[in-house]
């Protein structure tokens, strides 16, 4: 089995179904023409591994659990996703300045 994909079975899927119906902001977009399967894969843009929809026409969308989880249930503010983290996350960490633990020579 590839480690990179990995797909839910049985209960799973029904309870990241029902976590998608009641979490997500878009439920009926995110869901389409319905699901096919849920995977686990990683994902080129931010680096991690993350869920995704597998459409019954074939399409594939990601979906953030941890969004949809704090939808039903906010966690306190200081552990809320915060809804620009993607764009932080996308850009790779790769500031456009000299900042701290970059190296190099010194300016004098």
């Amino acid at each position: 089995m590839d480690l990179r994909v990995q797909s839910t079975l049985g209960y799973e899927h029904i309870v990241l179904l029902g976590l998608l119906k009641k979490g997500h902001l878009e439920p009926d977009r995110k869901i389409g023409t319905g699901i096919r399967a849920f995977q686990i894969r990683f994902h080129p843009q931010f680096k991690s591994r993350c869920f995704f929809v597998i459409r019954e026409d074939g399409s594939v969308d990601d979906f953030s659990f941890r969004k949809c989880v704090d939808h039903i249930l906010p966690l306190p503010e200081n552990m809320q996703v915060k809804h620009d983290a993607n764009k932080a996350l996308a850009r790779g960490g790769k500031g456009g300045g000299r900042g701290r633990g970059r190296g190099g020579k010194p300016r004098n």
